[in-house]
């Protein structure tokens, strides 16, 4: 008898949850309604109809305004899915409406930095991030100005402007590429990355081996290293570079990780070092002048 009263009380405490959780999902006052699992923003970005100039400083405001704005209107849920992660994915989604929306736009503009410092910002609000929000790491990495040719990039290299970093996960034998051959740089601040052959001297843009955008550039800081792990290299072991090629797709290839890459590797830093050498000269000889 005891027992039976014991399962009724818990069958009516977790239907009375149920009702609860519904409640406060599909509570009126809220910007966001649950779908499928997810918070979807469409209904509060088209609300946001003054939205300023794609790129202008108002602009900006205004993102920032939207962010605070369903952050409280989404308050209560805060037990449940905090409310400054909703304001966050709502942003995120604005802000790629906005770029996919004028692609050419961000090309030599001058709140180029401002963009993805505010679109990062606004990630690192997140758990975790969605299937599109990783995908589009590819839309923002073409706007790295990395060149074609790995000539350019070693005097770029040579400048300071890009860095020579580890191709560990960028080696892998793909239709006629040699992923010993292959050498990664990262622009300076680590958001954006490229990777080359030195058997093409070209740029390697195949869906195994191709740079990506960084989120959270990887560092020897726990915290930093952390960040990267969480938005960058676990999507990336969930859904590979490029949607159609999965991660399994990729550990499937032959590595070229080994010796061969090492030494191939050492080859291009003695190429970046010559160069740099070569524009100290340079400047010795027009001051000579």
């Amino acid at each position: 008898m005891v027992n039976n009263i014991m399962i009724k009380r818990i069958i009516t405490f977790s239907l009375l949850m149920v009702v609860f959780i519904l409640i406060l999902a599909f509570y009126p006052g809220s910007t966001i309604f649950l779908r499928n699992g997810a918070y979807s923003a469409e209904a509060a970005v088209r609300t946001e109809n003054s939205v300023s100039l794609f790129l202008s400083d108002e602009y900006f405001s205004e993102i920032d305004a939207l962010f605070d704005k369903i952050k409280k209107e989404n308050r209560h849920r805060g037990i449940f899915y905090g409310s400054e992660k909703i304001a966050a994915e709502v942003v995120i989604n604005q802000m790629m409406d906005d770029l996919e929306n004028n692609i050419d736009a961000l090309h030599n503009h001058r709140n180029f930095f401002r963009y993805f410092d505010s679109f990062d910002k606004y990630i690192r609000m997140l758990d975790g991030i969605t299937e599109r929000m990783h995908f589009f790491r590819n839309t923002l990495n073409s706007y790295s100005g990395a060149p074609t040719d790995l000539d350019a990039i070693i005097d770029l290299a040579a400048r300071g402007e890009w860095h020579l970093f580890s191709a560990k996960f960028h080696r892998f034998n793909y239709e006629d590429i040699n992923g010993a051959l292959n050498v990664k740089f990262i622009s300076e601040g680590g958001r954006f990355e490229a990777v080359y052959n030195t058997g093409t001297g070209k740029i390697v843009t195949d869906p195994a081996n191709m740079g990506t955008y960084n989120f959270a550039p990887g560092s020897i800081n726990p915290i930093q290293f952390y960040m990267h792990g969480k938005y960058d290299k676990k999507p990336w072991k969930k859904w590979g570079n490029v949607n159609g090629f999965s991660y399994h797709d990729i550990m499937d290839l032959e590595s070229g990780q080994g010796p061969d890459a090492e030494i191939n590797n050492k080859k291009v830093e003695k190429l970046i070092q010559k160069r740099i050498d070569d524009l100290k000269k340079d400047n010795t000889l027009k001051l000579n002048q």
